[in-house]
């Protein structure tokens, strides 16, 4: 089922990622202030030196000041570079959209975008698109062959569908990936196991790890036109008959449970997370959380 809408409405689009890439304001963003973006001031804290006019007033150390009783400047040591790790779902909840575009294909563009502003910075990408497993593992490397080759695993339409689990994913990229790295995790998070917030935590020791949620409306609410409907569940392809006059609200108020429990896991593991809803343009959310993440990092 998935994949034949697949074949019709993401690979033509997805092929002309190369141009999306160029052309988007998040990845001119990006591209940009990348350093402040994701590396933030620095990530190692290296020591204090005395306040010179003209310095970022943020940066001064209140505490430490008032012990030496002379205004106090943190400093950093900022990393030379930093690679980005892509974990994209490709599962079949990922092939769904009651908008234009699959929640797959905006992952598609993000990775496509983010990845293309990150080399042009000079650092390095990798990327897995994963199901109940990583489909590809493409290691982390530099220069602008490395975004051809991250494109042409993005439009594959041979890496979509499947089973989901975060879990098995987690184990495998843990084993993979050899150095510390950003891992930017892109998902609906849907089907998560139980296990799924040990999984993230011990994936957070490792790496600094982002996540973004991309969730369809239809993920969290189901037609205000009341009727009888089938749906139809991703991964096992079962079926249910239901009134939407009768479950409509008790599955936005699961919905809305399930997505406060999913950042709050992120919140307690230390790591970054975004929601995004695909029936609004995203690149303004993003472009907001990156600047906002840089002003954490330099506190």
């Amino acid at each position: 089922m998935a994949l034949r809408k697949l074949d019709v409405e993401l690979l033509p689009k997805i092929r002309r990622l190369d141009v999306y890439a160029r052309q988007s304001a998040l990845s001119q963003y990006i591209e940009g202030n990348w350093t402040t973006a994701i590396k933030g001031q620095g990530i190692e804290f290296s020591g204090y030196r005395a306040y010179s006019f003209g310095d970022d007033a943020s940066m001064i150390d209140w505490k430490a000041s008032l012990r030496s009783k002379t205004l106090l400047v943190k400093e950093y040591e900022q990393e030379k570079s930093v690679n980005v790790y892509f974990l994209l779902d490709v599962s079949n909840s990922m092939l769904f959209a009651s908008t234009k575009k699959l929640k797959a294909e905006h992952g598609a563009e993000i990775v496509s975008s983010l990845a293309y502003a990150v080399l042009k910075s000079g650092d390095g990408v990798g990327l897995s698109m994963f199901t109940d497993r990583p489909i590809t593992l493409l290691n982390i490397n530099m220069g602008s062959k490395m975004h051809r080759l991250v494109v042409n695993d993005l439009k594959n339409v041979n890496h979509y569908g499947g089973k989901f689990s975060f879990e098995n994913t987690a184990r495998i990229i843990m084993n993979f990936l050899k150095s510390s790295c950003v891992l930017i995790i892109i998902s609906d998070f849907i089907g998560l196991g139980p296990e799924w917030p040990k999984y993230l935590r011990m994936l957070n020791t490792k790496f600094q790890v982002i996540g973004i949620m991309l969730r369809d409306i239809r993920d969290r609410e189901l037609p205000k036109v009341a009727g009888q409907y089938f749906l139809e569940d991703p991964f096992t392809g079962e079926k249910l008959y239901i009134d939407t006059a009768v479950y409509a609200s008790a599955y936005k108020k699961y919905v809305q449970k399930e997505e406060e429990d999913i950042a709050k896991y992120f919140k307690a593991a230390n790591a970054d997370f975004l929601s995004i809803t695909t029936n609004k343009e995203y690149y303004a959310d993003i472009i907001k959380f990156f600047k906002r993440r840089s002003l954490t990092q330099r506190q």
